[in-house]
């Protein structure tokens, strides 16, 4: 069977099993970046624009099936009141009905019938948000018991959490054998985009890579690969690569366990692969810093590589600017801390300026998604996947749980 998708959907004057993906950092009791919040909020509007009533649920942290008010959602409820206008409340009893709108953050335990009650009556105005379903050992361990209860409150299922689907777990595929599914306007987004990397790919096509963990990257990097007309690499992976050659990489962080994937992976596509031509490189402190040339291989014992090298940025800036398709997970350097932010920001510009007419272009990950907003350029890349191992896992060729169950 097909998915069927909520946009093409009629489904009005229901109760909604809302599943998203509100796994966010939270400091000092609030929420440090919004992005997987905020985009959820359209598929809220479009199911309530309907006349649905909407029970929205997700998880955060990894509290392995026990109450840790550490991983509480209560943060999570006060940003999404902010962000819907609605007023913001908090109870574990029975639901009450005011005349203007609430996101209402319900904590009692939903396996225990007299919450149920309470849930089965959410006022088709406000907006329902259950506290942290990992607080269950049933949703991880995919239990069809807690899967029922789950799916018992409502008439109808939507899955909007991506950034979950490459996990089996009750909310994104147990509650689907109860409840007729969809897939929400989020998912829906991040379906077609990745499917036009896949299916309509148009070339040149660059795929880009960077961060430490190569291990999470490995499928994809395979997979691409073999459509890939140049693979330009930084970051630890780069490093990594340059350990397997016998070249000397001082204090440089890698993933040391991934090294006979990294040497397979510039032997498979040693005619596609691109390293940097230079680095910038620091001591131990980062106060001293310096450019490094890869040709004669010139790091230093006491010295990590933290940046690629202007003549890198120029070389990888040419081939990008020649590319119909981009893909790109990983920075390509310690961005977070001047100066060694130069390459990953100036790369981050410059796909900012090809995306959205002159070439297709996706990037996905927690850290690659923090570098595309401190370089300003979020709104000009085509997509900007809101799950980065979902993502992965999705362009490794993987079938992802959470979306098979749909169908």
């Amino acid at each position: 069977m097909a998915i069927k998708y909520l946009s093409k959907s009629s489904v009005k004057n229901k109760v909604v099993l809302l599943r998203v993906d509100v796994n966010v950092p939270i400091d000092g009791g609030k929420v440090s970046d919004a992005f997987r919040i905020e985009q959820i909020i359209p598929t809220i509007r479009h199911l309530q624009a309907d006349g649905n009533s909407v029970i929205v649920c997700g998880h955060l942290g990894r509290p392995k099936g026990k109450v840790d008010s550490t991983l509480s959602l209560k943060p999570v409820a006060e940003l999404m009141a902010d962000m819907l206008g609605y007023k913001s409340l908090t109870t574990a009893h029975a639901l009450p009905d005011y005349g203007i709108n609430h996101l209402i953050f319900y904590t009692g335990s939903i396996t225990e019938e007299k919450h149920h009650a309470q849930l089965s009556s959410v006022p088709s105005k406000d907006v329902v948000l259950l506290e942290n379903l990992r607080f269950y050992p049933g949703e991880e361990e995919n239990d069809p018991v807690f899967a029922k209860k789950l799916a018992s409150f409502s008439d109808v299922y939507v899955n909007d959490a991506f950034g979950v689907d490459h996990r089996e777990s009750a909310s994104t595929v147990g509650v689907t054998k109860y409840l007729d599914s969809y897939c929400g306007l989020l998912l829906e987004k991040e379906i077609k985009a990745l499917d036009m990397v896949m299916q309509k790919v148009q070339h040149p096509f660059v795929v880009m890579t960077g961060g430490i963990k190569l291990s999470e990257k490995v499928g994809t990097l395979q997979n691409l690969g073999k459509q890939a007309d140049k693979i330009l690499v930084g970051g630890g992976v780069a490093n990594l690569i340059f350990k397997t050659k016998d070249y000397e990489i001082g204090l440089s962080k890698i993933e040391e366990s991934e090294a006979k994937t990294a040497w397979e992976i510039s032997k498979n596509f040693k005619d596609k692969l691109v390293l940097p031509l230079d680095v910038v490189v620091a001591n131990k402190n980062l106060d001293k810093h310096s450019i490094r040339a890869i040709e004669p291989f010139d790091v230093k014992k006491d010295e990590q590589m933290l940046d690629i090298g202007p003549k890198t940025i120029l070389e990888y800036s040419k081939i990008i600017k020649e590319a119909k398709t981009i893909v790109w997970s990983g920075p390509f350097g310690l961005f977070e801390k001047k100066p060694f932010d130069t390459g990953t920001m100036a790369l981050a510009r410059l796909l900012g300026g090809r995306g959205k007419g002159i070439a297709f272009v996706v990037a996905g990950g927690g850290d690659t998604v923090d570098a595309i907003k401190q370089a300003g350029q979020f709104e000009h890349f085509d997509h900007v996947s809101t799950g980065g191992g979902a993502m992965l896992e999705y362009l490794a060729g993987k079938k992802l749980p959470g979306i098979e169950a749909l169908k």
